[in-house]
Parts: C-alpha cells; structure tokens; sequence
C-alpha cells in the first residue's frame, strides 16, 4: 500500500497495473513490515509534500542471508519546478504501460480530498530491473499536464481526445525489445518530463540487510531525505548506511 495521505492509501498494484513484475518480487520473503513518513501539520504550505517515502522495516537483524524489501518515494513538482526525470540508476526497463485517465490537480488539497488520485489520473508507467531487483518509475498527469513525454519512446502520445473516459485500469502495454533485455539506461539519463509540474511515484526494491563472508551484516538500505523535504536535479535520496 502506498499512503497518499493520512487515511488515503492505495495498493501499488493498481498503480503499476495487474501484469507487474512486482507482484513476483513482493511473493519473496521480505521479513519486514512497513514504516512510512509523513509531512508533519506544521510544515511550510511552499513545500508540503515535495517528498514522501516509506521503508520497511526488518524484525530479526541477526538474519544472516540478504532481505529484501520494497521502497517507495513520491515526489511533487511543483509548476515552477524543474519538471524533467531523469534515471536514478543504472537499469534496464523492460516494459512502459500507459494507463489513460482523469487528469485532477495534484496540489495539496486534491491530495487531501480525492481517494485514489494518482490511480485514477493518466500515467506512464516504466518497469524493469536495477541491480538490486525490481523498479519502476510513474509518471502522473494532472490538470492542465495531460501531455508525458517518453524520451526513449517519443512516439507515445498521451492525453488523447476522449481518453478521461476510459476507466483508469485500463491501459496499453509495450515490451522494449530485446525481450527480457529491455532498454538499458544510465544513472542521470533523462527519460521523461511533464509540459508543467505534476507528480512522479518511484517503487524500487532494495536489501534491507547485506552479508558479509564472514556472515556478519555490513549495510541496510535507508533514505537520506525526509518527507516534506525538497530535493534538487542529481541529489541522493537513498544511501546505504555502514553497521
């Protein structure tokens, strides 16, 4: 579950779509259970949610073998931001999903109001693999940012005329060729962008927990950002942290 706001949340799932390789990913054993962070009451209406994450949490640290957990980042763009995305890994992405839809505002307020917005909004959807498993990035549409661009597939058009009423899980699929190969993409290398602001959504899978040959534990994966923070074009939002 994605948590949109206090008591607003959302199953990944009908975000990336039913075919999500994420589902084959989630059936390992985690051994954790979810954690999030929110933006507190308090904070500066200018920066609200400029981003959100959640992590989960490993019960027994005496585990030796690696864990594996699912990591997610949601992060606002505001109209006056930078609205470009850009690769936060070496991957490789195997398939785009386009999911046509509503286009509602994704400030603050529709946050707060609408259930399910990001679920019910257009979106692209890109999935594949990084080095530490399953990733994949959602580009989410709003009011008056219909239009996503794919820069590795320029040919996509979205925000087609007619295309709000279709129903919000219905969506065309395409498999990058070499199957099972896909697109590979570097650190850093744009791959979309919005005409204005809107929201993009980042759920990655990440150990929580690496070994050693000695079979001590060396490293658990954690963000470096809190939510409300904002973040700019190249900063790390993630970091492994040495035990």
């Amino acid at each position: 579950m994605i948590e949109q706001v206090k008591g607003f949340s959302y199953p990944v799932s009908s975000l990336l779509g039913a075919t999500s390789s994420l589902h084959d990913a989630t059936e390992e054993d985690i051994s954790g259970e979810q954690t999030e962070q929110n933006v507190p009451e308090s904070s500066n209406a200018k920066s609200w949610w400029r981003v959100s994450v959640a992590s989960p949490k490993l019960r027994d640290r005496t585990l030796l073998s690696p864990k594996r957990g699912i990591f997610y980042c949601v992060l606002y763009l505001h109209p006056g931001d930078y609205h470009r995305v850009h690769s936060p890994v070496d991957w490789s992405i195997f398939k785009r999903r386009h999911f046509s839809g509503n286009l509602f505002p994704t400030n603050e307020r529709a946050v707060r109001t609408i259930r399910n917005l990001y679920v019910e909004n257009e979106r692209v959807v890109l999935e594949g693999q990084w080095k530490e498993g399953f990733v994949a990035i959602a580009a989410v549409g709003a009011t008056n940012v219909g239009s996503i661009k794919l820069l590795i597939e320029p040919e996509l058009r979205t925000n087609n005329p007619g295309s709000m009423a279709l129903h919000s899980q219905s969506y065309d699929e395409r498999v990058y060729e070499p199957e099972g190969t896909g697109m590979m993409v570097k650190k850093g290398q744009e791959i979309a962008g919005f005409k204005m602001g809107s929201t993009v959504v980042v759920v990655f899978e990440a150990p929580l927990s690496k070994a050693r040959g000695d079979g001590t534990v060396s490293s658990d994966f954690g963000f470096c950002v809190k939510a409300g923070d904002r973040i700019r074009v190249g900063e790390a939002i993630g970091r492994w942290s040495q035990s």
